[in-house]
């Protein structure tokens, strides 16, 4: 989940540094909060690409390079890794190669990759990772294979694969502060606003709100305790909301770190949680700052609530009728624009190569495969947010697509979204758990400022303890 994404003292440190965030999409409820991404910030520019290659028109690419050989791969519990399972014997077919699939939840999967990897003992071939939660730590470790040169090789790299054809907040989410791009998305999701046309339309309220000013006034006009339906949720359980909350903080144009210093006591990041916090409490639900994601979707899918921020991967079961009573009333946009613009948070889990691999071409061609082009639009068609624009844009998909709004805000995030939802710290855990603090703080109408001064030490201090990524 998410997630989020090393200087190693002990395997035990590195185990405790697990954070846990970001999920799943499709039909299937999710399991966990996903969640929202790279090391430093200005992620929404496409990094610069690997140099481009030709390859002439009759040179068939050789899927059965490396026959025989046998690959692990472990993967998260999540759609889009069942998905791929459920193909598998497709790719043994075209590539002579046998695979150990391995489909772990998120907790598990993290102590055990984590563990192997520590002990230099692991097996792992393709795995799923977070830059977001391990970036730094992996990396720092020498954990990651650097897929850069793999993509460079037209040897080894189908010609029909197109690194282009990935949005580029899809190729942001693999890619560290340092420039490396060590993992492709199997899934994106972004900051968005779901809500419930039909207690719109009771407001008398247009639809849908795009910015901070329209969703206050929306929540106002919604929100009725009497009668048990309340404006907006959010995330409000500390740890849990930072992800969600990062929407807001870039709507208001600020950010975690700042030239390598801890930025909580700006004055915008100061303006944006007051606006968040001062939102739930006036039209939020009772017991908010006990509320995750999923008592939200509980709220929102049985017209409780008119708003809900959260993680665009959430929408399946928000128009899932075996979930949902809104499913005909449901709407999807980007979180709000602030002061700064319309800059939602953008997310999802990536595929990567462990750089201790033994069969590392082998590998990459389980890469290309489960992220090809066809592989991806038949994910697409299976309500998956997969991270290329030929299968947002393509006619089978638009065909089936019953949420167009979905598409627009999608394709709109993955262009202007920032994948920093993060601190970019070491520690990612303990600078949630601080944060956090502020964000309680904030939904009871504490003072803010102060929680902030100690946030933004601790903070600091973990900025301090953090390697530079080389």
């Amino acid at each position: 989940m998410k997630r989020t994404p090393f200087v190693l003292m002990t395997v035990i440190m590195v185990m405790a540094l697990f954070l846990s965030a970001c999920g799943p999409a499709a039909t299937p409820a999710p399991t966990q909060a996903p969640t929202t991404q790279p090391v430093q910030a200005a992620p929404t520019t496409a990094a610069a690409a690997p140099a481009a290659t030709t390859v002439p028109a009759a040179a068939a690419f050789n899927w059965q390079s490396h026959k025989g050989e046998a690959l692990r791969v472990a993967m998260v519990d999540q759609p889009g890794a069942k998905f791929i399972a459920s193909h598998i014997d497709e790719f043994k077919a075209l590539t002579g190669i046998d695979v150990t699939y391995e489909v772990l939840p998120e907790d598990q999967f993290s102590q055990k990759t984590t563990v192997e990897f520590a002990a230099g003992t692991s097996t792992v071939d393709v795995f799923l990772s977070m830059v977001q939660q391990e970036g730094i730590k992996y990396e720092s470790a020498g954990w990651y294979e650097d897929l850069t040169p793999y993509i460079n090789n037209t040897k080894i790299t189908n010609p029909d694969f197109d690194y282009q054809d990935f949005t580029q907040s899809g190729l942001a989410i693999g890619r560290l502060s340092n420039g490396k791009q060590i993992g492709l998305p199997i899934y994106n999701e972004f900051g968005a606003l779901m809500f419930n046309k039909a207690l719109f339309d009771k407001a008398k309220i247009a639809y849908p709100p795009k910015t901070i000013q329209d969703v206050e006034a929306a929540a106002k006009a919604i929100n009725d305790p009497a009668n048990g339906v309340y404006g907006f949720c959010g995330r409000g359980k500390a740890a849990s909301g930072t992800s969600q909350f990062a929407t807001i903080m870039f709507g208001f144009g600020s950010q975690w770190v700042k030239d390598s210093k801890a930025n909580l006591l700006d004055q915008k990041w100061l303006d944006s949680m007051t606006w968040y916090g001062n939102l739930i409490k006036s039209y939020g639900p009772p017991g908010e700052t006990a509320m995750t994601w999923n008592q939200c979707q509980d709220l929102l899918v049985n017209g409780k609530v008119g708003m809900w921020l959260d993680a665009s991967i959430f929408f399946a079961n928000v128009v899932d009728p075996a979930q949902s009573k809104i499913v005909d009333t449901a709407g999807i946009a980007m979180g709000p624009s602030g002061p700064a613009g319309q800059v939602p948070y953008v997310g999802g889990w990536h595929m990567s190569m462990y750089s201790g691999s033994q069969h590392k071409e082998a590998g990459w061609l389980f890469i290309q495969w489960a992220l090809g082009k066809d592989m991806t639009l038949k994910a697409q068609l299976a309500n998956i947010t997969t991270g290329r624009n030929s299968a947002w844009n393509s006619p089978e998909y638009k065909a089936q697509n019953k949420h167009p709004d979905l598409t627009e805000a999608f394709l709109a995030a993955m262009k202007q979204g920032n994948v920093q939802w993060n601190p970019p710290v070491l520690n990612v855990t303990e600078a949630r758990d601080d944060i956090g603090v502020v964000l309680v703080t904030a939904i009871e109408g504490g003072d803010i400022k102060a929680a902030a001064t100690k946030a933004n030490a601790q903070l600091q201090a973990l900025i301090d303890a953090t390697p530079v990524l080389k």
